[in-house]
């Protein structure tokens, strides 16, 4: 039980409880004054509305029961000895990749003191059973509805929020992805529970229920940890999506980070480049505007080039500041952070707007300088795939979702650089969120527009820009990249299975990787076969109507669903021929509370049919036409 004291009602609230002991109706009252109160350090209104009128001096006590938590071993999900067994490999495997969630104490002490950060270890854990996964990843979801309803508050709840978002991935629905919610309800958590600041709250004076804080030595390692891996999360969730980020960098960040300066734990070395990477990955997308390109204050050969080269100087002080430690330069997750930097600093290459002067009526020439960063970006891009490439398929599974996010922009900046002559003319050299981007693939018109002038071999527009698909995709072996990766991931994807066929309890962790990889293979596939038969057939100035049945560049359409599947590589024709009308187009749209989740009418489709059109289909349009502006 639970006392709320308020001044000098305390005595009177005593005199009750003695009062209702000795008159026997101890029961009776228990039952009658029974409310679910929040376990938090803020008030609510929930005792109000249970207390009776008559009995005003009842609302200064308050009965709360004990919150029960699910326990997926008294249920029988799994055993004791699997799902301790999973708990170890977490420890011993899953930190190196994610540092901010370290276990103290083994799995029976886990399980019983920190009940949703057990239950979230073991959803991302079970990754060799898909079924028993699925059945832990939806009774999860279930449970942080349930920490919402009863208001719940701890250091708990926010490690398994941590340890589900920092593996978002292997739960990724393209129609429901719901990242930023999980993200906001991690900051939140945070600046509640006190551990963006060095000061604690004192506790309320209408609860002596602590969300934990008040049981816990004040400004715990493992509340730095999780201060640090939600503003890790936090940034490049931000990064991805084109946000700014909502936690920002402040001094206390620094000194969580010192407190774990002479830590004996291994992967606590990696906390601090990390979160140096994130700050600084923080100011490059605030700095060159990368949420709102088109309103950037930074413009300019000149100024480009100049911070350019001072963010870059600065990463590599990041990356000195590791070579003294084997481990640190051997971590697939650190080194793949420094690529992600690379890449960053470099986007700014893609943006024509950002290179224009005011008085500019058209895109300028390539310069030297711009081809440079172009060079810069394609080296980076290629080198986030060659990790990836060098990493054991062991690892690959246990990447957490910073690392799958930036493969994710990596590969679409490649698909951008490749094609940057055609985009630019197209004026679609703007990245935008991921959301966004599949809304855009998305059109309303479902027929086929005329392409003719999207497949461009022009001699004198290559002389002009000197940076072509063909040659730039030839010299940085992209094709050969996106297949080796795929071949890679064919223990998640076998040769001849069809993208988001399978059905979610069947599905591995990599699942979603596996199928995006593969449709985005298909595209580019498709697409350099298009201006390899465009080049050896066409003349440059002597083009076919858009409209001949040709079977070269000009006489391509955009493939139907069935024809995407099954023929990867193949020329398509009858370029004015209309697409089938897709199921979902006129559903397609962004809910104003779930911003970051695709709606899509579950009634609309067959089954498996939605996520298979909002998979396979367009990412096979993202390589197709490459219009994600």
């Amino acid at each position: 039980m639970v006392l709320c004291c308020h001044g000098d009602h305390y005595s009177k609230a005593t005199s009750l409880i003695l009062l209702l002991g000795e008159s026997g109706n101890w029961n009776n009252a228990w039952k009658a004054s029974s409310v679910v109160t929040p376990d938090s350090s803020a008030p609510t209104d929930d005792a109000a509305a249970h207390v009776s009128p008559t009995n005003a001096q009842a609302r200064y006590w308050i009965e709360s029961p004990p919150f029960e938590a699910y326990d997926p071993i008294d249920v029988g999900v799994l055993d004791e000895e699997h799902a301790y067994r999973l708990v170890q490999e977490f420890r011993t495997s899953f930190v190196s990749s994610f540092p901010f969630i370290v276990l103290d104490g083994d799995g029976p002490s886990l399980r019983r003191q920190a009940p949703f950060l057990f239950l979230a270890i073991l959803t991302i854990t079970a990754y060799d059973t898909p079924r028993i996964q699925c059945l832990l990843s939806e009774e999860l979801r279930r449970q942080m509805a349930r920490t919402i309803e009863h208001c719940r508050k701890s250091l708990d709840i926010l490690q398994g929020l941590l340890v589900y978002g920092a593996w978002y991935h292997t739960f990724y629905r393209p129609a429901n992805q719901q990242l930023a919610i999980i993200v906001q309800l991690c900051v939140a958590l945070v600046q509640d529970l006190g551990l963006s600041s060095p000061a604690k709250p004192k506790p309320n004076k209408w609860s002596f229920a602590d969300c934990g804080i008040l049981g816990r030595p004040k400004g715990s390692l493992a509340e730095k940890r999780a201060y640090l891996g939600t503003y890790l999360l936090s940034v490049l969730f931000a990064q991805s999506w084109r946000k700014r980020t909502t936690l920002p960098y402040t001094r206390y960040l620094t000194l969580c980070c010192d407190a774990f300066r002479d830590s004996s734990l291994q992967t606590d070395a990696l906390i601090r480049p990390l979160i140096q990477s994130c700050e600084l990955l923080s100011r490059v997308n605030a700095h060159f505007s990368y949420d709102d390109i088109d309103n950037a204050d930074v413009k300019g050969e000149l100024l480009l080039d100049i911070t350019v080269t001072s963010f870059l100087r600065e990463k590599k002080l990041i990356q000195d500041s590791i070579s003294a430690s084997i481990f640190l330069q051997q971590n697939t997750t650190l080194t793949l952070m420094f690529s992600l930097l690379d890449i960053s600093i470099n986007e700014v290459c893609l943006h024509t707007s950002l290179w224009q002067t005011p008085t500019a009526q058209a895109a300028p020439p390539l310069s030297l300088i711009r081809v440079k960063m172009l060079h810069s970006a394609m080296i980076a891009t290629t080198s986030y795939i060659k990790t990836l490439l060098e990493a054991p398929q062991s690892e690959l599974l246990r990447l957490a979702l910073s690392s799958w996010a930036s493969w994710f922009y990596a590969t679409i900046i490649i698909c951008k650089l490749v094609f940057l002559e055609e985009n630019e003319r197209l004026g679609r050299t703007t990245l935008e969120e991921i959301p966004e981007e599949i809304d855009n693939l998305i059109p309303q018109n479902m027929d086929a527009e005329d392409i003719s002038g999207y497949v461009s071999a022009s001699a004198e527009i290559s002389e002009q820009s000197g940076w072509t698909a063909l040659p730039v995709a030839e010299r940085y072996n992209v094709g050969l990249l996106f297949d080796r990766f795929m071949q890679k991931l064919r223990f998640i994807l076998p040769e001849g299975d069809a993208p988001w066929h399978r059905p979610k309890e069947a599905r591995e962790s990599l699942y979603a990787i596996a199928c995006i990889q593969q449709v985005i293979l298909n595209g580019f596939t498709k697409r350099m076969d298009r201006l390899n038969s465009k080049t050896t057939t066409t003349p440059p100035t002597d083009r076919a109507p858009a409209t001949a049945p040709n079977t070269h560049a000009d006489g391509f359409a955009q493939s139907t669903w069935s024809s995407s599947l099954s023929d990867p590589h193949g020329i398509h024709v009858n370029a004015r021929a209309p697409v089938p009308m897709a199921p979902f187009a006129s559903f397609m749209n962004f809910d104003s509370i779930n911003f970051d989740g695709v709606m899509l009418p579950q009634s609309t489709f067959p089954p498996q049919m939605g996520e298979t059109v909002l998979g396979d289909w367009m990412w096979d349009m993202v390589m197709d036409d490459l219009t994600m502006p």
